[in-house]
């Protein structure tokens, strides 16, 4: 058997870096999405490949004015995409081979040998750096002359690509949760050495902080279905994927229309579970004493391993939602597991009283 107060006192610790990370992750969707930062990170990533780390970006400024890219970004402020799939990137890099004179029936393999050639694309005379031509006439040589199968080779090194900027994606976003984490730390007093002492020392606190988090987990089973397909890494991984037109669009709507709804929603989770979990800890930086009041009061809640207390909370709500709340999940299952028949008759005849 396990001892079920250890495990109350893991449940409600659990439980605070849930809701605080949940918070955590909506904060860093609105910054992301009002910084621009997928859109950022391919941009850097398609540059990456097209000018070879240059200090010359023709190529990659071309690639984006081309009307295919152009018209993918959401508005002059958000000029340029946040997604883009392996087909349209084939697409325009073929484009800029073989220039914008060309007619139906038209072998694009002369043109794009031309291009190689001459060392510059057909589409604004653009030069090509000399790795990136390098690897793109390697291209050229795999596919034999085949225009098919270098639209192929190109998407493949695309989704390669894609690979390595979903992880410059995700780095970003481990870095902006930590400072946002950090930052609600500091606010609410989220001390994780305290909170931790608080529990093993009032077993009934813990219990009544487990009972809530199970409460939390009924009342929001449909919260890890939406961070199965909303996952912000899930979000990350399709910068890598062929989505089509028509997702592509979908999920640029998506994360734009969800500005006020995610607004509405911290500012929900603020008032409500945040709020009763704190009340119940006793954080923040109210003083204790009744003659002071509610004021401010640090000396009475700051302690010297509260910034050790901090970085904990803060490291632990960088971890992201999706990591607490499956583990949360597990850890009620191993506690639904644990109760007694014996047990359920006493929770039963003391909610009775």
């Amino acid at each position: 058997m396990f001892n079920s107060v250890a495990l109350d006192v893991v449940i409600g610790l659990v439980f605070i870096y849930l809701l605080y990370s949940l918070l955590a992750n909506i904060i860093q969707e609105l910054i992301s999405t009002n910084l621009g930062l997928r859109a950022k990170i391919l941009k850097h990533g398609i540059s990456r490949m097209l000018d070879d780390g240059t200090e010359s970006k023709e190529l990659s400024k071309t690639f984006y004015e081309h009307p295919l890219i152009k018209y993918l970004g959401e508005n002059k402020l958000f000029s340029k995409p946040s997604y883009l799939s392996a087909k349209n990137f084939s697409k325009v890099v073929i484009d800029l081979l073989r220039g914008k004179d060309v007619k139906p029936g038209e072998d694009f393999a002369t043109k794009i040998q031309q291009s190689f050639d001459e060392n510059k694309t057909l589409w604004g005379a653009v030069g090509i750096n000399k790795e990136t031509l390098s690897y793109l006439k390697s291209l050229w040589a795999d596919a034999e002359g085949n225009v098919d199968i270098f639209k192929a080779l190109l998407e493949h090194w695309f989704d390669d690509n894609m690979q390595r900027v979903s992880g410059w994606y995700k780095k970003r976003i481990q870095l902006i949760l930590f400072c946002i984490g950090m930052s609600m730390a500091v606010l609410f007093n989220l001390d994780s050495i305290s909170i931790a002492k608080k529990l093993s020392r009032d077993p009934k606190l813990s219990k009544a902080l487990a009972e809530n988090a199970s409460l939390y987990m009924q009342t929001h089973k449909e919260l890890g279905n939406q961070m199965a397909t909303n996952d912000r890494s899930h979000l990350a991984d399709s910068l890598q994927k062929n989505l089509s037109e028509t997702q592509l669009d979908s999920i640029s709507k998506y994360v734009v229309v969800q500005s006020n709804m995610l607004i509405d929603s911290a500012n929900s989770m603020v008032q409500n579970e945040i709020k009763t979990s704190n009340e119940m800890l006793g954080l923040g930086w109210e003083c204790q004493c009744k003659k002071h009041g509610n004021k401010i009061c640090i000396s009475e809640n700051f302690h010297y391993w509260s910034i050790p207390g901090w970085i904990i909370s803060a490291l632990a709500i960088s971890l992201g939602a999706p990591f607490w709340f499956d583990l949360l999940s597990k850890l009620m299952k191993v506690r639904g597991s644990g109760k007694t028949d014996t047990d359920d008759k006493k929770e039963k005849k003391l909610a009775a009283k």
